[in-house]
């Protein structure tokens, strides 16, 4: 089962986190799907494409960066997890998934392929209800 000590880890990626900035209410989603409070992860690669949205990115996305950078300081634990050499920020997500049993939050439907082919749980944004949902995790 993908848990630690009956807490589930849940890494988010970046366009997850920027989600939120719109309005999604992504963390009490997965909250209320796993009926139980997560420990919520943002691996170094994440964090830092967040300041480099918030330096170099339009006013509309430094905006969402902005707001993502404060949920992430607010409730989740930043892990110094750096990429290896010639990886990519997805690839990283994956490895620190696969290293520590945890859940994936990712829009990015390229990401929950592979997620989906290593038979890593993943959470998505459904967009008909614009709710998250947790998929092959129980």
């Amino acid at each position: 089962m993908y848990t630690t000590r009956q807490r589930p880890i849940v890494v988010l990626d970046t366009n997850m986190l920027l989600l939120m900035a719109d309005g999604v209410p992504v963390l009490d989603n997965i909250r209320e799907q796993l009926e139980t409070e997560p420990l919520f992860v943002v691996i170094k690669p994440v964090y830092d494409e967040l300041i480099k949205l918030l330096m170099e990115g339009e006013s509309k996305v430094r905006k969402k960066a902005k707001f993502a950078l404060e949920i992430v300081n607010t409730f989740c634990t930043i892990v110094d997890y750096p990429r290896r050499e010639g990886e990519s920020v997805d690839d990283a997500i994956i490895r620190y998934a696969q290293e520590n049993k945890a859940i994936v939050a990712t829009s990015d439907r390229e990401l929950r392929k592979k997620l989906r082919a290593r038979g890593i749980p993943s959470a998505y944004l459904r967009e008909e209800s614009m709710r998250v949902i947790v998929e092959y995790y129980f």
